[in-house]
């Protein structure tokens, strides 16, 4: 029962932490999930599904990109919102994680190259 407990708060927890819309700067062309998105503000919005997270890249209200990625927690608590790239071989950029600003918690999503060692 306590385990039950546990995790049921872990998850709350967590259901916090990505509950609401957040915002970023993409500052050059990258792809997220085979899409490509063009620099620029945007909003983000995180939708939890267990572990697992649906994000919607918004811009001027119309949804440019979605991803479904893994919650982590982090190490370390950022303290700027920010993007981690994967650099491919054609010289362009794969968002592999987002680490929002003052959460133990981000969002990875699974890239070309991790899909293609499983």
């Amino acid at each position: 029962m306590k385990k039950i407990i546990l995790v049921l708060l872990v998850c709350l927890l967590a259901l916090s932490a990505f509950g609401s819309d957040k915002s970023l700067t993409i500052y050059s062309k990258a792809n997220i999930n085979g899409q490509t998105v063009a620099p620029g503000e945007y909003k983000v919005a995180v939708d939890m599904k267990g572990a697992t997270a649906e994000v919607k890249l918004i811009k001027e209200g119309k949804t440019v990109a979605t991803a479904t990625g893994q919650v982590v927690e982090l190490q370390n608590v950022p303290k700027d919102t920010m993007l981690l790239y994967q650099a491919n071989a054609d010289g362009s950029r794969t968002v592999k994680e987002i680490q929002f600003i003052n959460q133990k918690q981000a969002i990875r999503f699974l890239t070309d190259a991790s899909a293609a060692g499983k």
